[in-house]
């Protein structure tokens, strides 16, 4: 993961930790297809997706439907 991506990362996880469900919703789309990572990470996927959708997040309850 280069430093800029690694750094996106953080940025989101610590607005999701301020409780923002967007930025949880993108967490989970970044692991969902591995544009963060280079490569799709479905627990954590699962984990960022079930946080958001409990929250109201239409979008990660698609990406808890997915098959991965």
């Amino acid at each position: 993961m280069d430093i800029q991506k690694k750094q996106k990362l953080l940025d989101l996880i610590d607005k999701a930790g301020k409780g923002s469900i967007e930025a949880a919703e993108e967490i989970a789309e970044a692991y969902f297809t591995g544009s963060l990572e280079g490569k799709a990470n479905p627990v954590k996927a699962k984990k960022w997706a079930s946080y958001a959708a409990k929250h109201g997040s239409e979008k990660a309850a698609e990406i808890l439907k997915s098959p991965n």
